[in-house]
């Protein structure tokens, strides 16, 4: 199997994806603000916290990828 039809991978792609584009959303959000404009902080927060149930769902899906290895690594011992 390829790495890149490997089903974690995947995931972490789509998740890695979908970080950068909140990133970039953000990076509007301010650059909207320096222009003089104000954006609701509303959609601030709501950009905010994207972002952080994205790292949070890479973070467990990077486990999920680790576990396999982990317990192989112990087995071995």
């Amino acid at each position: 199997m390829s790495a890149n039809n490997h089903p974690y991978l995947q995931t972490l792609g789509r998740l890695n994806n979908r970080f950068e584009s909140t990133a970039d959303q953000l990076g509007d959000f301010n650059r909207r603000q320096a222009d003089g404009e104000h954006p609701d902080p509303a959609e601030f927060m709501d950009l905010l916290n994207k972002q952080s149930v994205t790292r949070t769902a890479m973070t467990a899906q990077f486990g999920l990828l680790q576990k396999p290895l982990k317990t192989v690594l112990s087995e071995t011992r």
